[in-house]
């Protein structure tokens, strides 16, 4: 996948896991509870999505990387 393609998925997800944190505010605070929660799963949902990514992103450099430096050290 193009690199350009995942930044603009990266700013996406960003833009709305700021948008239904901040609809889930408002709508609790409105009186809408269930609509509040809701919105507030689909963000909770979201976050750990975008952390798990993360997460297996970083093991998977510091995999390569370290594969590398041993590769390296003993050839």
């Amino acid at each position: 996948m193009d690199d350009n393609i995942k930044e603009k998925i990266k700013t996406w997800l960003l833009v709305v896991l700021i948008v239904t944190l901040i609809g889930s505010i408002v709508f609790i605070i409105l009186g809408f509870y269930k609509l509040g929660f809701a919105l507030g799963g689909i963000f909770m949902f979201l976050a750990s999505l975008l952390a798990e990514w993360s997460r297996d992103k970083s093991a998977v450099y510091l995999h390569r990387k370290n594969y590398e430096n041993k590769y390296k050290k003993y050839h």
